[in-house]
């Protein structure tokens, strides 16, 4: 029975995802100087992390949610009183 549990638990820390190191070092593009530089930076950004960067543009691109329109009530808004001091 303890060699079964075992093998379960081999076999399910095989099917584990693993992590993934990022594929560009963290302050790539602020360590980037000029403009051609911070170019580059997006340019190489860009051709190592694909996924990342069309889900970014998937983002920007779909339209905004609907927002909850507000109907219009037929009772007059009324001002806002404060009592008088004595």
């Amino acid at each position: 029975m303890d060699d079964n549990q075992d093998d379960l638990k081999k076999q399910l820390e095989a099917h584990k995802p693993k992590k993934k190191k990022l594929a560009v070092p963290e302050g790539f593009l602020d360590e980037a100087k000029s403009y051609e530089g911070k170019l580059e930076a997006v340019k190489i950004i860009a051709e190592r992390e694909k996924s990342r960067v069309l889900l970014m543009f998937k983002k920007m691109l779909e339209p905004p949610p609907p927002q909850k329109r507000i109907e219009p009530t037929l009772d007059p808004i009324k001002p806002k009183t404060t009592p008088k001091k004595k």
